[in-house]
This record gives structure tokens, C-alpha cells and sequence, in this order.
């Protein structure tokens, strides 16, 4: 999963299809002669005969209104109480959701004489009764969203996020399953997905984890497809997108991303067995879309509000991102996402490796593709080391415990302020500076970290066994034969807080990590705002400013400066280029309706500024070249 850039299970019994419903991540290699049979029989229709599919019909007649009229058919239902279901969380996410809180008008009939009854029981779950072992359920949803998680519904497209639009039937989870739209209505709106097209806008999927795990994108797209060889396969990489801009910049834009696709094949030697031999983009960049970016097995979903022309840079950061996934995630798996749950959240200690290296690799390859420049590139590294070394948060977690906060973050909700601009570094950048630390600490000792990435694909993503964080350690001791430096490496960086000298480790590469402006005063990450009644902290105030040893907080007004008074932005910006660093001085503020003085040492801005070093010899230049690629 992915934020644009821009201003990252139910459980069933066996079946002939598919005898275990561990994950969309592993099934499909662990039977490989079950999916070329189901390979064949989905081209051959076989899925829409079988008589234990479930069929899920899509009526477009109310997508103006945001709304869509999903029909399931639910064939050969055991008897009893049968219980429909909707998903709480989704692929790629790692936070609970709310998505059955947008179906409503459900209605049920039961085959036969028998009249069948449904009744909500829990927010999630309807109970159908009365029936005579096959049910049709119906509901509208309501969908006016659309991004890596949820789904839109308009005239213009459906962008299905299959857990955020579809229930399913409890006790038939690796059933078949195909997914129509109904015949007649918008004939000239094209389907893209990772579901197996059996013709006639229909598509099959082997049972409900594979289902959940294809977005699938309708309306008007743009395409085109390039093949790229990897050993003794072929594999085809689709590009569809949903924009409106012109085919000449669309095909510019499939350049690009196939420049990433091979520039990440570089790093692992070879491309995943894509179970049907193709990969989908699925592109909408247009202002009717949320931006996001989302792995999925055999797809991604890559979105942005924004037109393609002019953004190009900025978009194709996040395909890179999350075409990484197909390897690092999907592949090569945390066993803590194992079994993913679509009924709760899994909580993962394991996010700084999957995403947060993930994070690294993104502008690395665009680097390595030729689409980003060395110099931008050290721009980059200064921001984000702004964030990750110089965050309290890390006094707080370890980069375990910060990917275990997921469930909390990743785009979940809640009413209560927090505390994570002082407990809190998000495992994205977190985990990226481990990985740029990490890689440069294995050049020096004549290894990289492609090597170990390698590793851990050859180990656990090709063969599809899901790894734990000792995994990752015992591949690093492999690379580098030496287990202590490993495990010295993984206490202090892993299971501790601890962060290199990046000056240091950049020096031998001609790249510049400097302190922006060393000898003026200034605070890290304090945020103000002019407002009526005078000079408002707008943001929290982190632990490691000398204002919060002050007690200054957000919300509060600053009344003065070293006695002189203090009303609006102007009156402290001049007062602070007049303070000299190592100096006390007074603060006075307003907080809670009551005055308060305060004291602090004045101290510089932490923050950094990057650079490609002027006049690098040959020697670091050939180090960044081996680098970067550049």
C-alpha cells in the first residue's frame, strides 16, 4: 500500500477447488495443477455451469445516484440458518472498516415453496431462514468513495473494492465464484480485473479469498499490454486507466512503467508466477477518484484525483511502489498476515520489512529505471530523514511495535485525539531508512541488500512459506556470514531504536546529508497560525523542542518572547532571529484560559538539507553509480 505523493479470511471447509483457505498468497502455487485445470475450465465456461458457483450480478441502473443493485446467487446452501456476511477488512489494509454500513434494502428469497426470511443479527451479518437450500440475496450499496480500499459508483465508472461491495455466504468459501454485470446495460463500458474473463463481461474466481482480492475497474479505459520474459515464462503486464487525457500521454506513461517493471526484475533475478501469466495496472487518475495505491496478487490498484499529464513523476512513484508488493508481501509473506482475516484485523510486528522496504526500493528502482534523478533523490532522503531521526516517537517504539500499530493508522478511524506526533514514526519511512541504512552498511562489508531480498524471495516468496522477523535475520547472517554482526544489527535497529550516522554512511557515495541552517535558532515542528485572539500553536509540540520543556501545547496562544510581547507571526519571527543559541530565555502563552511563563534553552533547527556532493572524486562516483544505478 501506498499514499500518493502528491502536495503503502474467511474460514471454510475444503472443496474440489481449493482444499485449504489459507491464502490468496500461497494457494494458488501450493496447486498448481488444480489452477491450470481451473485455468481451462473458466475459458471454457465450466465456472458458470458448475453447480456450486456463486453468482454475484451487478445492476447499473442507479450508478448516477452512486448506487448499485448487486444480486447473489447462493446455490446448494446447507440446511439450517444461513448466515451472509460482510467483510470488516480488505487486502492491503491493515485497519478495520465499516463497510457494511453502506448496504441497505436486502432482500432474500429462498427457491421452492419455502418463504424465506432475513434478519440483521450483528452489524455485519444477516440471517437467512425459510429457505430450501438456495438463496438469493439482494441489497443495494451505496459506493460515492473510491480508491485502494473502498468503491465509487457513478456514470462514469464502477471502481469495485470486492470486500467493500460484496457479502459473502458463511460455510461456502471456496465455492466458485463469478461476477456478471447485467446483459444490456451500459454495453460500452469495458471490465478491467485480475478475474479470469470468460467472455460476455463475465469473470471467475476460484473461490471467495481470490474473489476479495481482484478489484475490478468498469466504464470507459485505456490500454495497452507489453510482454516480458522471465526464464522459460512470458508473462503479459497490462496497463488499464481510467483518465481523461490524451493516448499519446497514456503511452508515454506504459513506457514508464515498463521501464519499472524491468528494473524490478533486476533486483530479484526474475518475475513471480503470475497464476494466469498476467499482471494488471489498474490507473484512474482523474478528479473523480480518491489517490491511494493498493497491492494485490496478480494487480494493483494505483489511483490519484489528478490529471495524468503533469503528474507523471509523482504517479509512477506509487505503480513502483506497489508492483514491489508482487515480490515483498504477496509473495514473500509475513506469517502474522497468515491466515488474513476478513473478519478482523491481523496485526503485523513485520511492516518496517514489508512495507517500509518496500518504501526503499520505490524510488531506488525509479532511480535505477532512469525516472528519478540522483539529485532529487538526496532531496528525498533529506525529508525523510527529517521525519524518521529526528521523530521522538522512537524513545516510544521500536520499528516492531510501530508496524503493530497499524490497526490504528491505516486509514482508521476514531473520535479521540492521540499522541503519535511524540509516540508515533510511521513503519513507511521508518522501515525505508532501515533499508538505506542496512544496504549501505552491506556495501561496506562487500554486500547489498538486493542480495538479501534474494535471499528471503528464494526462501520464502517463491515456494510461498511465510516468514518471521528471526527469518529475516538468519537471511542477513547468511548474506554477510556472519551471525553475530546480524544479530547486533537486528537488537539495536529492530529490536531497539537505534539509527546510524547517515552523514557518515552517505559520504562514500557523493551524497550530502547536512543540518540546514546550523546557526539560527529554531524550532522542529512548530506549527503557528494568526488568529483573532493572538499567535495559536496550530500542531502538537514534539518532546524533543525546547519549547515543549517549556510546557507550551497546542491550542496554546504565545502572549510573549524574552519579555517582549508576542501578538501575530511577524512579531516571533522577528523576536527569534534576534535569540542566540545556548541562551535561556522566557516564553509566556495563554493555555486553558490561564497564563503561564515558561523557560527554555534555545537550540538550532535539527533539520536536514540533502545534496549530491560538489566535486565527488571517481571513487564515490563509481560507489553511486553501483548504487543508484545513475
Amino acid at each position: 500500500m501506498h499514499k500518493l505523493m502528491l502536495a503503502d479470511n474467511p474460514h471454510g471447509q475444503g472443496s474440489i477447488l481449493a482444499p485449504t483457505l489459507h491464502s490468496t498468497m500461497r494457494y494458488l502455487l501450493t496447486l498448481p495443477l488444480l489452477l491450470f485445470a481451473l485455468s481451462l475450465a473458466a475459458q471454457l465456461g465450466w465456472v458458470a455451469d458448475h453447480p456450486g458457483t456463486i453468482t454475484y450480478t451487478l445492476d447499473l441502473d442507479r450508478v448516477q445516484q452512486h448506487e448499485l443493485r448487486v444480486t447473489i446467487d447462493f446455490p446448494a446452501v446447507p440446511p439450517g440458518v444461513f448466515y451472509v456476511k460482510m467483510p470488516q477488512s480488505s487486502p492491503g489494509r491493515y485497519a478495520q472498516h465499516n463497510f457494511a454500513r453502506n448496504v441497505y434494502d436486502v432482500e432474500v428469497s429462498g427457491g421452492g415453496a419455502g418463504a424465506a426470511h432475513v434478519d440483521r443479527v450483528d452489524p455485519t451479518t444477516w440471517a437467512v431462514t425459510g429457505h430450501s437450500g438456495r438463496v438469493s440475496f439482494s441489497y443495494t450499496l451505496f459506493a460515492n468513495g473510491g480508491d485502494g480500499t473502498y468503491s465509487g459508483v457513478d456514470d462514469r465508472k464502477l471502481h469495485l473494492n470486492m470486500p467493500a461491495s460484496f457479502p459473502y455466504g458463511e460455510q461456502l468459501n471456496d465455492r466458485p465464484i463469478l461476477l456478471q454485470l447485467r446483459e444490456g446495460q451500459r454495453p460500452d463500458w469495458e471490465v478491467a480485473t485480475q478475474l479470469v474473463d470468460l467472455g460476455g463481461r463475465r469473470f471467475a474466481a476460484p473461490n471467495y479469498y481470490y474473489f476479495y482480492d481482484s478489484p475490478t475497474m468498469v466504464g470507459t479505459i485505456m490500454r495497452d499490454e507489453f510482454t516480458v520474459t522471465s526464464g522459460q515464462r512470458v508473462d503479459t503486464m497490462e496497463v488499464a486507466m481510467v483518465h481523461d487525457g490524451s493516448r499519446e500521454d497514456f503511452d508515454a506513461y506504459v513506457v514508464m512503467v515498463d521501464s519499472v517493471v524491468h528494473a524490478q526484475q533486476r533486483i530479484y533475478g526474475e518475475l513471480p508466477a503470475y497464476d494466469y501469466g498476467r499482471y494488471t495496472f489498474l490507473c484512474a487518475y482523474n478528479a473523480y477518484i480518491g489517490g491511494d495505491g493498493m497491492e494485490h496478487r496478480n494487480s494493483t490498484v494505483c489511483s490519484a484525483p489528478v490529471d495524468l499529464a503533469g503528474n507523471e513523476q509523482a504517479l509512477i512513484g506509487t505503480v513502483s511502489h506497489e508492483f514491489f508488493h508482487c515480490w515483498n508481501v504477496e509473495r514473500i509473506r509475513p506469517a502474522s498476515l497468515e491466515p488474513f482475516s476478513f473478519d478482523h484485523v491481523n496485526m503485523s510486528g513485520e511492516l518496517w520489512f514489508a512495507e517500509g522496504f518496500t518504501s526503499y526500493y520505490d524510488d531506488l528502482a525509479l532511480l535505477r529505471a532512469g525516472l528519478l534523478e540522483p539529485a532529487d533523490y538526496a532531496q528525498r532522503l533529506a525529508g525523510q530523514l527529517n521525519y524518521v531521526v529526528l521523530a521522538p516517537g522512537r524513545k516510544h517504539r521500536s520499528p516492531i511495535a510501530m508496524s503493530q500499530q497499524a490497526p490504528f493508522v491505516d486509514a482508521a478511524t476514531a473520535n479521540d485525539p492521540d499522541n503519535y506526533a511524540n509516540t508515533f514514526v510511521s513503519y513507511y519511512p521508518y522501515g525505508a531508512t532501515l533499508g538505506l541504512a542496512l544496504d549501505l552498511e552491506l556495501r561496506q562489508r562487500g554486500h547489498t541488500l538486493d542480495e538479501m531480498m534474494r535471499l528471503m524471495w528464494q526462501r520464502y516468496g517463491r515456494p510461498e512459506i511465510p516468514y518471521h522477523i528471526r527469518d529475516i535475520q538468519l537471511a542477513l547472517a547468511d548474506v554477510v556470514q556472519d551471525s553475530a554482526w546480524a544479530q547486533a544489527w537486528f537488537a539495536d535497529h529492530i529490536y531497539g531504536s537505534a539509527l546510524p550516522d547517515f552523514t557518515e554512511l552517505l559520504q562514500p557515495y557523493g551524497v550530502s546529508i547536512t543540518q540546514r541552517e546550523p546557526d539560527s535558532v529554531g524550532f522542529f515542528g512548530l506549527r503557528l497560525r494568526d488568529t483573532d485572539v493572538g499567535l495559536e500553536v496550530s500542531g502538537p509540540v514534539v518532546e524533543n523542542s525546547p519549547l515543549y520543556a517549556a510546557g507550551l501545547d497546542q491550542g496554546s496562544l504565545i502572549t510573549s518572547l524574552d519579555g517582549q510581547q508576542v501578538s501575530s507571526q511577524a512579531d516571533w519571527d522577528k523576536l527569534v532571529r534576534g535569540l542566540r543559541i545556548g541562551q535561556e530565555y522566557d516564553l509566556g502563552y495563554r493555555q486553558l484560559g490561564r497564563e503561564k511563563t515558561g523557560r527554555f534553552t534555545a537550540g538550532s533547527d535539527p533539520s536536514f538539507t540533502g545534496s549530491l556532493t560538489e566535486n565527488a572524486d571517481a571513487e564515490q562516483l563509481a560507489r553511486r553509480t553501483d548504487w543508484l544505478g545513475r
